[in-house]
């Protein structure tokens, strides 16, 4: 058994995502409302089909004589069209007005449900449904693997590129790998949903403005009688993303019929991947692109050194950044993100000193504005680092904190155990104890965790209040 799964990109952005975030949560809303809609209508065209084919058998013999591969390799529904065309019960039989009752209902409710009135099906073009498609999806997992690959790549373009040109990309980019799709599959009967078209652009524009960006994988593997092997690796875009796109061809030449839609992820990621080329070698995005984003940031008061740093970034000139950053660092005592970028600078040029000594100051100026999304975004990069017990005891008892406040417990549990474990003689070690016993025992539902740690908690410190 083996599972490679994306869990991020390595490169920041300047503002909250709030396009991306927004497409994925309308899926999701769009998928919960739909999802028990579309088994109640699959349950009802399934016995429809069984009490149809309790009829149809009794003629089979007719089709197969004519044609013995006849019923090989088609669907439920062209075995009803088959056995309409072919006209295998003849109109004086008792059979008749029964089984055309029944064939006139399940087209009815067959042309009703979801995937048939919003998917996109090949063999009958619709133009709204070159649209429509892409905000349907099949199961629960091709929801979440869509949205996870969503979140890959859209919240950096969105940050380049402004939502605007971002959201073009996307339904664009959807039409395009329909219309492939339908290229190869003219004759299908198949609904064309979800949004791996859409979002296949979006990563083909991240392939080529953001192919020095790490992807970070998750990685799993396990035979029988051996340990599981995990844990996770970052390789650059640039690699990462052509390596996707080869499957996709390999997986199109191989595959049978139109389960996976392999095809409309090829249109897709050819089409972002042109756009991405015709930004960049065209001059489009530093002529018309930049300058619209950079309004937006002028709108939210950004101190003209951080866009000349933003600038800079955007092409990879670290060393031009830096004294830019260290001066923000003096002018403006409260900024957040010269620090956090100053980190990441420092932490990836090996630095790991100066990295940390810049993390820290960027957590005291955030905690102070009590962001908490801000905070709990640097937090998945500390874990994600490994760096995190080399946070200041403050910073660190704080951080846990958020996490508690956030609701996320098992996380906040974590980091309490590491301000523990690292700060033997902690001015408010003991507080990290009992908050971490409350959340075991009222929130975590672990009382023998939650007794483990009252126990600890005790002998440590036998003087702190607590009741049980």
């Amino acid at each position: 058994m083996f599972f490679l799964i994306p869990i991020g990109s390595e490169e920041g952005v300047r503002r909250l995502p709030y396009f991306t975030i927004g497409l994925i949560a309308l899926n999701a809303i769009i998928f919960i409302i739909t999802s028990s809609i579309i088994s109640s209508q699959e349950q009802e065209l399934f016995r429809i089909h069984q009490e149809m084919e309790e009829i149809e058998i009794r003629y089979y013999f007719d089709i197969l004589e004519q044609d013995p591969n006849a019923m090989n390799n088609i669907t439920i529904d062209e075995q009803h069209e088959l056995f309409l065309e072919n006209e295998n019960i003849r109109w004086e039989e008792d059979d008749y007005a029964v089984w055309h009752k029944m064939y006139d209902e399940y087209k009815a409710k067959f042309n009703n449900v979801i995937f048939n009135k919003l998917g996109f099906t090949p063999k009958h073009f619709g133009f709204f449904k070159l649209f429509t498609h892409m905000f349907v999806h099949a199961n629960f997992f091709h929801l979440l693997f869509n949205m996870l690959f969503l979140w890959l790549v859209g919240c950096n373009i969105e940050d380049t590129w402004s939502w605007k040109v971002f959201l073009g990309l996307y339904l664009v980019s959807g039409v395009i790998a329909c219309l492939l799709h339908t290229a190869v599959y003219s004759a299908s009967n198949t609904p064309l949903v979800g949004a791996s078209g859409a979002i296949a652009g979006i990563m083909g524009a991240f392939m080529i403005r953001h192919y020095k960006t790490k992807i970070r994988f998750a990685y799993f593997f396990w035979l029988i009688f051996v340990p599981p092997i995990f844990g996770s690796f970052a390789i650059y875009a640039g690699i990462a993303l052509p390596i996707w796109f080869l499957m996709q061809i390999v997986s199109a030449r191989w595959s049978v019929g139109v389960g996976t839609a392999y095809y409309a992820h090829i249109g897709g990621f050819i089409f972002g991947a042109a756009v991405g080329m015709g930004m960049k070698f065209l001059g489009i995005e530093k002529k018309y692109v930049a300058p619209m984003v950079e309004d937006s940031f002028e709108k939210l008061k950004m101190s003209s050194q951080m866009k000349e740093v933003y600038r800079k970034m955007d092409i990879n000139d670290t060393a031009g950044a830096m004294p830019l950053l260290l001066a923000v660092l003096d002018e403006e005592p409260q900024n957040f993100d010269a620090p956090l970028i100053l980190a990441r600078i420092y932490y990836e040029k090996g630095h790991h000193d100066d990295a940390m000594l810049m993390y820290n100051k960027a957590l005291d100026v955030v905690q102070i504005s009590a962001a908490s999304d801000v905070v709990l975004s640097v937090y998945e990069e500390l874990r994600e680092k490994s760096i995190l017990q080399k946070i200041t005891e403050k910073n660190l008892y704080n951080l846990a904190a958020v996490l508690e406040s956030s609701a996320k417990y098992k996380d906040a549990v974590e980091t309490f155990g590491v301000y523990v474990k690292f700060f033997p003689h902690g001015q408010v070690r003991a507080k990290a104890l009992y908050r971490v016993y409350l959340l075991f025992k009222n929130k975590l539902d672990n009382p023998a965790m939650a007794q483990k740690t009252y126990d600890f908690l005790k002998k440590e410190y036998p003087d702190f209040p607590i009741s049980k």
